[in-house]
Formats: structure tokens, sequence, C-alpha cells
């Protein structure tokens, strides 16, 4: 087994101590980083690293949809599917034809995923502190 480098070991760390709204919210803050590594890539003619950011970003979309309990959730739960995979198939593209204005199209509903689920943790935190 490798030893972790000293950044993946503390983000490791940051999972494990996460409460699981905490855990969406660093999926959605990676999804990020990776969506602009793709875009870096795909400006340096970098294959190989476009298809790992690319993969990457895929997978957290994949374990965004994979969280999803549609019992619980209901509509909003289907509709966050749908979303995450509409955003899967539009990174197709993006691979498929280096398409930046596809990119920046998946970059700019993550970035307000990111900023939606802060929200909403931090309205679940005060509301907790609040009955406390």
């Amino acid at each position: 087994m490798t030893v972790p480098q000293a950044p993946d070991a503390y983000q490791q760390m940051q999972v494990l101590g996460s409460d699981p709204r905490q855990l969406v919210v660093l999926l959605c803050q990676a999804l990020v980083r990776y969506l602009a590594r793709t875009e870096e890539a795909i400006k340096a003619r970098d294959y190989a690293t476009k298809s790992r950011a690319i993969c990457r970003a895929q997978g957290i979309l994949s374990e965004l949809i994979c969280s999803l309990d549609l019992e619980i959730g209901g509509e909003l739960a289907k509709d966050l599917r749908r979303l995450y995979a509409h955003l899967q198939r539009q990174l197709v593209d993006v691979d498929l034809q280096d398409d930046l204005d596809r990119l920046a199209y998946v970059r700019e509903i993550a970035d307000g995923l990111v900023h939606a689920w802060e929200e909403a943790l931090r309205a679940c935190r005060q509301e907790q502190s609040d009955i406390a």
C-alpha cells in the first residue's frame, strides 16, 4: 500500500470526519476543480490529463447520483438525478469534441451546485444550533 501524499491524506481525513451533507459539498467542489483541470488540459492539448480529469468528474457525478435517496428526497432527488445525468452526457460531448463552450456550461451549473449545497448545509447547521 502506498502512503498518500499530504494533500490526499488531508482530504481523506476531511472526508472521513464529515457528515453526509458536507460530503456532497466536498464532491461538488472537487467536481469544479476537475472541470477547471479539464479546461486547462484542452487548452494545452494535453489529452491524457483531459481524459483523467473528465473521468474523475464523471465519477463524482456518478457518486452524487448514487448518493440520492429517491424515497426520502422525492421530486427534488429525482430532479437532481436528472441534472447530474445531464451533466454526465454533456461531459461525453466535451470529451469527444473538446467543446469549451459546453464545458463552460457544465462548470457554471457545477458552480451553482456548490453554492446551493453550501447554503443548504449552512441552513441545516443553523437549524440544528437553534434546536440545541
